[in-house]
């Protein structure tokens, strides 16, 4: 265990508890834009709409290996040692945006299941594209360990 000071700490803690809920409240309209798409009946669908699956689910895949590598990008050394330099709260800030980003874009996954169930008609692409958003929902959730480690990182190599 790394040394953190009583300041950063209050601020890791609150900035923890933000993001973890907003993430959470990106998961809870994931699932609302399922059950939306449950019960609700698409009036007309595209004619030929049939053949967009593999593109879509194409999409999706390249969508999250995306996130993947974006998460793992912010969260590598050479990024955060930049914001380390400007010290704790710099981190934090960096930690929070990435976070909020990526579980934006994961959201656009469900979104985008919603809207092309309502342009189909085939349930199975609100369904399976909500449960792909929610995972990487859930990959992208924050983990107190790693934020932890980038605080008391810049508090040894940044100024405080």
């Amino acid at each position: 265990m790394q040394y953190i000071s009583s300041q950063s700490q209050q601020s890791l803690s609150q900035s923890y508890r933000l993001t973890s809920i907003v993430v959470m409240s990106f998961c809870f309209t994931v699932i609302m834009f399922m059950g939306v798409a449950r019960f609700i009946e698409p009036n007309q669908t595209i004619p030929g709409s049939e053949k967009w699956g593999k593109t879509i689910y194409t999409v999706v895949i390249v969508v999250g290996l995306s996130i993947v590598g974006l998460r793992r990008f912010f969260m590598s050394q050479s990024f955060l040692g930049r914001a380390s330099q400007k010290g704790p709260d710099s981190v934090l800030s960096v930690l929070q945006k990435m976070t909020i980003i990526i579980c934006a874009i994961a959201e656009a996954v469900g979104i985008s299941g919603l809207i092309f169930y309502m342009l189909t008609g085939d349930y199975q692409y609100s369904w399976r594209l909500g449960v792909v958003a929610i995972l990487l929902i859930l990959y992208s959730f924050p983990r107190r360990g790693e934020w932890e480690r980038a605080v008391a990182e810049s508090e040894k190599h940044g100024t405080p």
